[in-house]
């Protein structure tokens, strides 16, 4: 049995800056959407939580489509709060660690399952990937552990979105995840192949360089 039996997916944002006017999460990508893409590579994660906000029934009516046993928890304050928040908030009443992941990221389902695989020996485990989102926030590795953040000082990686951690780590702390983080680096990391889609750039990029679409 795999360790990972919570998820929380985070879909409660604006999604501004890739100006479409939906959620990011129901972006399409060759005709599905990345709610659908990552629901799809948690079939086998029996307890899947949504944390919605912006838009929220339309997000809630589409995830249905593909799974109805999801839970999902309302964050009101969507337009207030970070991601670290809406993660808190899925988690909320867990005893186990959970699967973090943010809904604009289109992951490439081998290297996706093998960070699932990474969860089962790790109790804090953050997935980096190669350098290339509009607005990164660069991860500085040595030996397989992330040793600093930064959205300054460039590297080779990037914060990937993608976290396992205790079902309560993200109700402390203030600002964005990797801030949260940052306070108990170094934190092992799994390298994985995947596209944060957060402007129009991202999006061009993913479309063009995303060979498993």
């Amino acid at each position: 049995m795999s360790a990972v039996t919570h998820a929380v997916i985070a879909a409660a944002g604006l999604g501004s800056r890739l100006g479409l006017g939906l959620p990011k999460c129901l972006l399409e990508i060759d005709g599905r959407t990345l709610l659908e893409r990552q629901l799809e590579l948690l079939q086998d994660v029996p307890d899947v939580r949504i944390v919605v906000g912006f838009d929220a029934e339309t997000v809630i009516a589409k995830a249905r489509e593909f799974r109805s046993d999801l839970i999902f928890v309302r964050n009101a304050a969507f337009r207030s709060t970070t991601t670290l928040t809406s993660y808190a908030m899925g988690a909320a009443g867990l005893d186990r660690n959970c699967l973090f992941m943010d809904a604009d990221i289109l992951f490439e389902p081998t290297s996706f399952a093998a960070f699932l695989k990474s969860c089962e020996t790790n109790d804090l485990l953050v997935a980096v990937t190669d350098a290339k989102t509009t607005d990164a926030v660069y991860t500085h590795l040595r030996e397989g552990f992330v040793t600093r953040f930064s959205r300054t000082e460039q590297s080779d990686t990037e914060w990937a979105n993608l976290c396992w951690l205790p079902p309560g780590y993200c109700e402390t702390g203030e600002g964005a995840v990797f801030e949260r983080l940052s306070g108990d680096l170094p934190i092992r990391c799994h390298s994985i192949t995947s596209f944060e889609i957060d402007t129009p750039a991202d999006q061009s990029y993913a479309m063009a360089n995303a060979t498993f679409r």
